[in-house]
């Protein structure tokens, strides 16, 4: 075969597969507001009802719902490292010094914690316990050490614990926050037994978040 004969073949190669990423992403894209609007319970079937086609279709992008959620926390990783890049620029712009270990730290948890609320579901859906945490987790904690200073010793080991403990924190916070909205009279004060109390604000719970990990970031 020639080069004659070759170019339109790839041509269409070229087209077909750019087809295929834009309708993967079209899919993944209503995924994302499905499971925003309606919570981490939505089907397949949902989603395939959402983009008004068939489950079989659904699934010849997303071989299964692990696939679906890997990709989602791709497309959620991609966020949080633009977001982190842009805040360590503006910091180091404002100080005129590289950030400090607790400023990096800080911008981190920070960047995770207004993730998990701008979308409860969704970030609901890419933490469930599958294949699809595993690889979210996993994905977070080596964009972790890539902003760790280099004097942490172990970073990836420390990084990977740090997240694993940062992801146990928020979802615990989170579950008290939704757990605050159902009641029709939330407690303020000092907790008394049998009456629950407001939970912390995302503010604090950063804080407190960084404050445990710098205690054990040198050790």
């Amino acid at each position: 075969m020639n080069a004659t004969t070759q170019a339109p073949v790839d041509g269409r190669s070229a087209r077909w597969a750019r087809h295929r990423e834009e309708r993967r992403a079209e899919l993944l894209d209503v995924a994302r507001h499905l499971i925003h609007a309606s919570g981490p319970d939505v089907t397949m079937e949902d989603i395939a009802a959402a983009s008004g086609t068939s489950k079989s279709i659904v699934y010849r992008y997303f071989e299964d719902k692990a696939t679906l959620q890997q990709a989602l926390g791709r497309s959620i990783l991609a966020a949080m490292h633009t977001k982190l890049l842009e805040e360590m620029a503006a910091l180091e712009s404002a100080v005129g010094r590289e950030p400090e270990p607790e400023e990096r730290l800080h911008a981190m948890i920070r960047a995770y914690v207004e993730t998990a609320q701008r979308s409860p579901g969704v970030y609901r859906f890419v933490t469930r316990p599958s294949d699809g945490l595993n690889h979210f987790l996993g994905s977070v904690s080596r964009l972790v050490t890539t902003f760790l200073p280099d004097e942490v010793p172990s970073p990836r080991i420390w990084a990977r614990g740090a997240v694993g403990f940062v992801e146990s924190a928020v979802d615990a916070w989170m579950t008290d926050v939704e757990n605050d909205a159902d009641r029709t009279a939330p407690q303020e004060g000092p907790a008394r037994q049998g009456a629950p109390t407001t939970p912390i604000s995302s503010d604090q719970l950063v804080t407190r978040l960084v404050t445990w990990l710098m205690k054990g970031m040198h050790a």
